[in-house]
């Protein structure tokens, strides 16, 4: 079956560690995230170490009548500090979200939905973000984000398994991270549906030929010697028949339950892939080599929806694993109308989500009814019926 099945052990055995209760929280951190097609920068200060760059000293609590205001006001102030140089080119990195956040055992940081928070206990994370192609040999990090007495800030650069982390100081406030090797995910490839256009009746070729071999047999005919005139037009509607059906109509639709299983594998893992740009372009070109029609639009709503953490300020989830669990078999293995076929599907997704210091496991199991066809060439999803959705 389709998916490898080591990683999901490994996903349910992994520890993530997130910042103690009891550990003090350093004043300034900072952490810039390199994805295959993302780079986010990510600010988690305290807030009144902050407040008085906004001129809110002493700092004030947050409360409902404040709270959007300040959120605005933080934004506008981080908005451009800290450059990034990529390969010695500068990025322009975009505003994601702001919050008031607040420590978690298991999530690391989340939002804080308190009425009112402390202005000493208050934090604030912010995230600002950029798309890229791939990630880039080198990026130079410049940070101006210190606490007031000057003390350093905690900065930490890379992918996983490829990160650098500084203590970084006003008169050495330089990072430099070099890539060694950020793998990047790529569609999955499958054996593509026979080419519907040649499929049926060429109906020109069929008729000459007919008309050909039916003057044969007439010009026999008259000469007497009608046996040769049976034969010469039985070759000629053999002929006609041969040159007017395809051979591609002689090729099933599908061939064996592995073939069904690999179509449906590539389709739900090339769905997910298509939600690891960050363009909207992207996903939306990635997402329709695997669906057609009004469900384009519903699964790029239905997928978003579940990647999406709300109560982390809406860190994004990256599939990285499917295990395709169960694939039911079509009844009829021959080519059909239109070629579209129906299965009843179980898979799990497994992904990661990084924010604010803190990576963790996300796995989820799915069931539901495919409808799949060939549409311009590609295997599609042309319905998809969810019928149940799990968190493992």
């Amino acid at each position: 079956m389709p998916g490898l099945r080591p990683p999901l052990l490994l996903a349910c055995l992994a520890v993530a560690w997130p910042l103690a209760a009891a550990d003090p929280v350093p004043p300034v951190r900072g952490f810039v995230n390199v994805d295959p097609f993302e780079l986010r920068l990510e600010f988690v200060l305290r807030f009144d170490a902050i407040a008085p760059s906004l001129e809110k000293t002493p700092a004030p609590d947050i409360t409902a009548d404040n709270r959007s205001a300040l959120e605005t006001a933080l934004g506008a102030f981080l908005a451009g500090k800290c450059p990034i140089d990529a390969d010695g080119a500068r990025l322009t990195l975009e505003l994601d979200r702001v919050h008031f956040v607040r420590p978690d055992p298991v999530k690391g940081l989340v939002v804080d939905d308190r009425q009112r928070i402390p202005a000493a206990e208050a934090m604030v994370g912010a995230v600002f973000a950029t798309a890229w192609d791939a990630p880039p040999a080198e990026l130079r990090v410049v940070w101006e984000i210190f606490p007031p007495g000057g003390e350093p800030a905690l900065v930490e650069a890379g992918a996983p398994g490829n990160r650098a982390a500084r203590k970084l100081a006003p008169d050495a406030p330089e990072l430099i991270w070099k890539n060694e090797g950020v793998a990047l995910p790529t569609l999955v490839r499958f054996e593509a549906p026979p080419d519907t256009r040649r499929f049926g009746v060429r109906w020109p070729v069929f008729l000459a030929v007919l008309a050909g071999g039916g003057l044969a047999a007439a010009f026999l005919a008259a000469r007497r010697r009608k046996r040769h005139a049976l034969a010469t037009a039985a070759i000629a509607l053999a002929l006609a028949a041969g040159l007017g059906v395809s051979a591609a109509s002689r090729r099933a639709w599908l061939r064996s339950p592995e073939q069904v299983e690999e179509i449906v594998y590539g389709l739900l893992r090339n769905v997910y892939h298509a939600f690891d740009y960050r363009r909207e372009t992207d996903i939306y070109d990635t997402l329709a080599l695997s669906a057609s029609g009004e469900l384009l639009t519903r699964i790029y709503l239905e997928v978003q929806r579940s990647l999406q953490l709300e109560d982390q300020g809406g860190a994004r989830v990256r599939v990285y694993d499917l295990d395709l669990r169960h694939c039911e078999p079509p009844r009829d293995w021959g080519a059909r109308s239109r070629g579209s076929f129906v299965t009843d599907a179980e898979w799990v997704a497994v992904g990661t989500v990084t924010h604010w210091g803190h990576t963790h496991q996300r796995v989820n199991r799915y069931r539901a009814v495919l409808t799949i066809a060939p549409v311009e060439g590609r295997w599609r999803l042309v319905d998809l019926s969810l019928e149940s959705e799990e968190r493992l």
